[in-house]
């Protein structure tokens, strides 16, 4: 089975909702009715719409217009929407959170992000607990934020599932001083995982000439970089073959060889049938 996926490779301008949103749905424009791409699957990076700058998180701690805003991007363009994140409340509790949009605008779940920046201040918000894989149209998807691309052990747990997934994606806002461990980081959990694993960053100014690597990348389960972009503004358009995931799987049992299979953690898992898509 194949499926398309566009990644959008974007900088944000910091606490600008409107102005991140109007960007974001002129490039989408672009993307699909200008250069007619079909893609089922559109990710976007962390917090884009109000850009990495921690000390802003907490005056926008009571954002829905950022969800409501992807709701109708989903509707729009008939797209699946792993949202990058965004500032959710959930329940009193700040915590930086995925939001996944089906077609149809109803919102599957949320992950939210395990592993905080704090010596960027991301301490202000609280961490998530349990890792997140989502079943849409039969792709099975390991989802993860920006630092915990570090921590192998929260990938490893999507192995543990008798049904791994096929893709791993994670949605950041990635240092420039830090590109290239990110690149080698994505290969490395494409390798040790065997399935396709998406990195997309945030590019761009931060703030006082601080800048988001870009440097996005889709990495094939033996490794091979199916797309890397550079700093710039970019996207990634590419198919995910679960044939591929599977055929690599087969030919290197390495998964099925490996002594250790407890990790600590308990994955939660969404499924969405086809038809409700």
């Amino acid at each position: 089975m194949k499926k398309s996926i566009l990644a959008l490779q974007i900088p944000s301008i910091i606490a600008n909702q409107q102005i991140n949103f109007e960007n974001l749905e002129n490039y989408i424009d672009e993307l699909i009715v200008g250069k007619n791409l079909e893609p089922d699957f559109l990710f976007l990076p962390e917090v884009w719409s109000v850009g990495w700058y921690p000390p802003c998180f907490e005056d926008f701690a009571n954002d829905v217009k950022t969800l409501d805003f992807l709701v109708s991007l989903a509707k729009k363009f008939s797209i699946n929407v792993f949202g990058g994140s965004y500032i959710r409340n959930d329940n009193g509790v700040l915590k930086n959170s995925m939001p996944v949009i089906l077609r149809n605008g109803s919102v599957l779940g949320y992950y939210d992000k395990i592993h905080l920046y704090t010596p960027d201040g991301e301490g202000v918000l609280n961490c998530g607990t349990n890792p997140c894989v989502f079943e849409i149209e039969g792709l099975r998807i390991g989802v993860s934020i920006c630092y915990d691309i570090r921590f192998p052990e929260l990938f490893r747990s999507y192995i543990n599932l008798d049904n791994p997934p096929h893709l791993m994606i994670n949605l950041s806002a990635w240092p420039m001083s830090r590109s290239e461990q990110y690149s080698k980081m994505a290969a490395s959990r494409a390798i040790e995982n065997q399935s396709y694993f998406l990195a997309l960053s945030q590019c761009g100014e931060i703030k006082d000439g601080v800048y988001n690597s870009g440097c996005s990348s889709l990495v094939a389960p033996m490794g091979d970089f199916v797309s890397k972009l550079d700093e710039k503004t970019g996207f990634i358009y590419s198919e995910i073959d679960t044939d591929n995931v599977n055929s690599v799987r087969n030919a290197f049992p390495n998964l099925s060889n490996r002594k250790v299979d407890n990790f600590g953690f308990v994955v939660k898992e969404y499924f969405a049938c086809e038809v409700e898509c």
